[in-house]
């Protein structure tokens, strides 16, 4: 089959498009760059360049697709900058609007929607509200199509696990945000590429699945394993979310700021989910934190 990956080049994107590669397709990124170089993930892909945001610079590029798969991000990522039109609202429903519209003019068969834990087109939240928005398109699209809602996604590009990864590797003290238990269901991001993959194998069109891994753990809880596997003693401590708000308030003004108020109350939501459905549909069954953990991280 020949699928189209928008937003291939990306952390989640990337490991969707080996597992695809791996299971036989004809695997096309799509991105702003249009290039892999540098990502040997990605050997065997072809690359097309194109920006969700711009419906002109889409035009041809899903022609002879049999799919496509949307897991864009925008850069700067989860730090939205409105005045440079980075927002999820631009990318997740706006994106996902376009990409829907091209692949009905190509005559695209299916679409997988990569959403995620929480999505509502009616939430105060921007994020939630934008993969709400998305998905609700997707289903309205006359296209067949499966919604994948990942929980928290961990592996060995995010930029979420992966700073405390940092941070513990040269400080006692590991700051987590946030004073109340934030709930977590990680998810190693090899098993979400694996359910992207058994969507196609399962003909799971129609549904939304949601995934996430075994354990519902806290934040601190995540750290602790983290430490555990890496075979580091650290003192994990609370940092409450007002302080780094008031901390990132003025970097708002720089062109791409590293982290937004936004940004932050994004990073504390909780991501928990309802696997059932899709480990009996997919039959996919996601390893514990410390399994996946230990795939990829090592004392030291």
């Amino acid at each position: 089959m020949k699928i189209v990956v928008a937003g291939g080049t990306g952390f989640v994107g990337g490991y969707i498009t080996r597992a695809l590669l791996d299971a036989g397709h004809e695997v096309t990124v799509l991105s702003r760059r249009g290039s892999t170089e540098g990502r040997p993930l990605l050997a065997g892909a072809t690359a097309t360049a194109a920006d969700v945001t711009d419906r002109a610079s889409l035009n041809g590029k899903l022609d002879g697709a049999d799919a496509v798969v949307g897991v864009v991000q925008f850069p700067n990522y989860p730090a939205e900058v409105p005045r440079k039109g980075l927002t999820f609202d631009n990318y997740d429903r706006g994106g996902t609007e376009a990409l829907l519209a091209e692949a009905k003019k190509a005559g695209v068969s299916r679409y997988v929607y990569l959403s995620g834990a929480g999505a509502d087109p009616s939430s105060p939240k921007t994020w939630y509200r934008a993969k709400g928005l998305a998905e609700a398109a997707v289903r309205a699209s006359g296209i067949d199509h499966c919604v994948l809602r990942p929980s928290w996604a961990y592996g060995p590009e995010d930029k979420a696990l992966n700073k405390f990864v940092m941070i513990a590797r040269f400080s006692p003290i590991v700051p987590r945000i946030g004073v109340r238990p934030q709930l977590l269901q990680p998810v190693l991001v090899d098993d979400i590429a694996l359910a992207a993959t058994r969507i196609f194998e399962r003909d799971a069109w129609g549904k939304t699945l949601e995934i996430g891994g075994p354990d519902v753990i806290t934040m601190d809880g995540v750290i602790r394993t983290m430490l555990k596997v890496m075979g580091k003693h650290r003192l994990v401590v609370p940092v409450p979310v007002v302080l780094p708000k008031l901390a990132m308030a003025p970097l708002t003004l720089l062109p791409s700021p590293p982290m937004t108020p936004g940004g932050i109350e994004f990073a504390v939501q909780d991501a928990v989910v309802e696997t059932a459905e899709m480990e009996a549909t997919l039959d996919v069954h996601p390893v514990p934190l410390e399994e996946g953990l230990s795939t990829y991280l090592s004392p030291a």
